[in-house]
């Protein structure tokens, strides 16, 4: 694409963020590097609506990464309800200790330092450096990113060289609005099926609009599943009843998500998501109790 012709696009797509992108939440407050560390860590595996119902009282909590990283493990566990993959919270949790300890409270700005911390993997360390600190040279690539930008070259690519066309598509000075719209462009108009091509602001030169692009089917990870249930759920069920306990046993636990009696079946099911749970560092045992760590 010649140099003015992308002029063109990159005028298009900022002047339609101005107008019509997503109010989200954090885009109305100021973007202090840890508010975006904490955001980014939620958005990993969460919906962006419950995020927006959620940070704020986890943030009135642990105010500051100081705060976030004196605190017991069980609370923030315990003010991670309600965001599933609660793995996230401990390693959250760690990075904020991690960061206290070794880079004097200071959150990194670059991106290598960034993907060193627990929890942080390259694209949670792409969007810090970019919406917290200001970097205009770091392609912040997630899904929604990616399937923009493949549609409009019309062409799949390797990751690695997807990200490094990406960074070259940068408009100088404009990197944090650049990503947000065309997140915003991928969630509202360039949908994984039936894109909404006639509405999109990239239409006039995407190589693959009005073609009838449809997604390649998803592979589906296996997934223990329990009474037609996901493991991942009975994780989140047990977690949330033992934070809202205290601490409970497991024949305590299993009457109360299966029905009293529990079977044998259900029983032995329940243990083996308390094991994993104790294994991982989210719940411990104290005699015949279960309890969030301390």
């Amino acid at each position: 694409m010649r140099a003015d012709t992308r002029a063109q696009l990159h005028r298009a797509v900022l002047n339609w963020y101005a107008e019509q992108g997503r109010a989200l939440l954090w885009r109305r407050l100021p973007a202090e590097p840890y508010q975006v560390l904490v955001r980014e860590v939620m958005l990993q595996q969460t919906q962006v609506t419950r995020v927006e119902r959620l940070l704020p009282s986890f943030l009135e909590r642990f105010p500051t990464l100081e705060a976030l990283a004196a605190a017991p493990l069980s609370e923030v566990i315990r003010w991670w309800q309600g965001l599933g993959y609660n793995r996230r919270a401990r390693l959250l949790w760690a990075c904020a200790r991690k960061i206290v300890q070794q880079h004097g409270g200071q959150i990194p700005s670059e991106p290598a330092v960034l993907q060193q911390l627990p929890g942080i993997g390259a694209y949670t360390a792409a969007a810090i450096a970019t919406f917290a600190f200001g970097r205009h040279d770091v392609p912040v690539v997630d899904g929604n990113v990616r399937r923009v930008l493949e549609r409009l070259w019309g062409e799949e690519l390797p990751m690695r060289m997807l990200v490094q066309r990406a960074a070259e598509w940068i408009p100088h000075g404009a990197s944090e609005r650049w990503h947000q719209a065309l997140m915003d462009i991928g969630a509202l108009y360039c949908r994984k099926r039936a894109p909404r091509c006639s509405e999109c602001p990239l239409q006039r030169w995407c190589r693959t609009a009005h073609r009838g692009v449809h997604a390649k089917p998803l592979a589906q990870k296996s997934e223990p599943q329990f009474n037609g249930i996901p493991r991942r759920l009975w994780r989140g069920r047990l977690l949330r009843l033992v934070a809202k306990a205290g601490r409970v046993t497991l024949e305590e636990a299993a009457a109360v998500l299966f029905g009293t009696p529990p079977t044998p079946q259900q029983r032995r099911w329940l243990r083996t998501v308390a094991d994993a749970l104790v294994q991982e560092g989210l719940l411990r045992r104290q005699a015949q109790w279960l309890a969030l760590p301390d």
